[in-house]
């Protein structure tokens, strides 16, 4: 699993790795750091900082913050994958406090001693005990932001490997922090809609590939350029219009790009209806929507026509219609009380 190097810019510290460890050393009486003599809190001068990690790659920061409203020692972990971070002071040999969380899990105690020629030792209050070595010098001199401007998303990796991008979690923006020169592999594909144009770096054209290797060796900006596709047409375009199944009507419009917005009335009676509000996207090669989410609700009507109520039945509604080749679509819904799909016919628009 790739890691993301540590850094500080402008007195802010930022973790970013994606490799994490659970196991954490057993923690015993013996191992809770000793409360410090007077001569010691008077005497004692903290000077030990950096980025640390121990065997499961859990990671340790510390580093002197003046620009504060009280200056001190902020101490930053990631342990496993939770982080908690903030100012400890410090008691004697050691630096001892609350670390608030930065997610949902509860702030803890820990306090911090020196352990060896540069390691650090942490030990969480009724928790575990870390021992952490020096990563060394982690502070980024070579800085690269990555981004987007337009409908699409990038990745990188380290190196020649090409990114894999994943349409369900896209990145639009993304920052790698070095210490020396490195060469990685930068990636960017056009949303539904859009299409990749270039890669510009510090605002000046770089490449018209989507996928570049480059050499990192200095700070700078890249920026992946997407346009809209003028020859671009949502798929649904064509399945658009009115459907007709027995006593069952049905409307297809397209919304936005790519996806579709069908909405089912089945009437009861001539004073009530059941209907489906059914948003999707369409799969081109297999013509099918697959929904989740859909509000089935009753709607009913006064002599007048006007809507009395409408009132949710459920809104948890999942399955399936699929676009036929002679012009049907088959509806498939997993509530449905009587197990047969149905078929809805187009209804061609007046004067056709």
């Amino acid at each position: 699993m790739k890691k993301i190097i540590c850094f500080i810019l402008c007195t802010i510290m930022l973790f970013m790795v994606a490799a994490c460890g659970t196991e954490k050393s057993e923690n015993s009486a013996e191992q809770q750091t000793a409360a410090p003599s007077e001569a010691e809190q008077a005497s004692f001068e903290w000077t030990r900082e950096g980025y640390f990690q121990d065997e499961n790659e859990n990671m340790l920061s510390v580093t002197w913050m003046e620009d504060i409203d009280e200056p001190g020692w902020y101490v930053g972990c990631m342990l496993g994958e939770d982080s908690w971070g903030g100012t400890l002071p410090q008691e004697g040999s050691t630096l001892h406090g609350a670390l608030p969380s930065s997610g949902s899990k509860d702030d803890i105690i820990v306090t911090v001693s020196e352990e060896g020629e540069d390691g650090l030792l942490l030990v969480v209050e009724g928790g575990e005990t870390y021992h952490f070595t020096s990563m060394g010098d982690m502070t980024a001199s070579i800085i690269v932001t990555i981004g987007t401007e337009g409908f699409g998303m990038i990745g990188y990796e380290e190196g020649e490997t090409v990114p894999e991008l994943d349409p369900e979690r896209p990145y639009q923006s993304a920052q790698v922090n070095l210490g020396d020169p490195a060469t990685y592999t930068f990636a960017a594909a056009p949303e539904a809609g859009s299409m990749f144009v270039k890669w510009t770096k510090n605002g000046e054209d770089f490449s018209t590939e989507p996928v570049i290797t480059v050499l990192l060796d200095e700070s700078a900006e890249f920026v992946a350029v997407f346009e809209e596709d003028p020859g671009w047409q949502n798929p649904v375009m064509n399945f658009i219009g009115e459907y007709q199944s027995d006593r069952a009507h049905a409307l297809v419009e397209c919304s936005g790009t790519e996806d579709a917005l069908i909405t089912i009335e089945w009437g009861g009676s001539t004073s009530e209806l059941a209907r489906w509000d059914i948003f999707g996207r369409l799969n081109t090669e297999t013509l099918t929507i697959n929904y989740s989410g859909v509000t089935k609700s009753i709607v009913t009507y006064d002599d007048s026509g006007e809507i009395v109520s409408q009132e949710p039945e459920y809104e948890d509604g999942t399955g399936t219609i699929t676009f036929n080749d002679d012009g049907t679509f088959t509806w498939h819904e997993d509530q449905s009380e009587y197990g047969v799909d149905m078929v809805f016919e187009w209804v061609p628009v007046q004067g056709d």
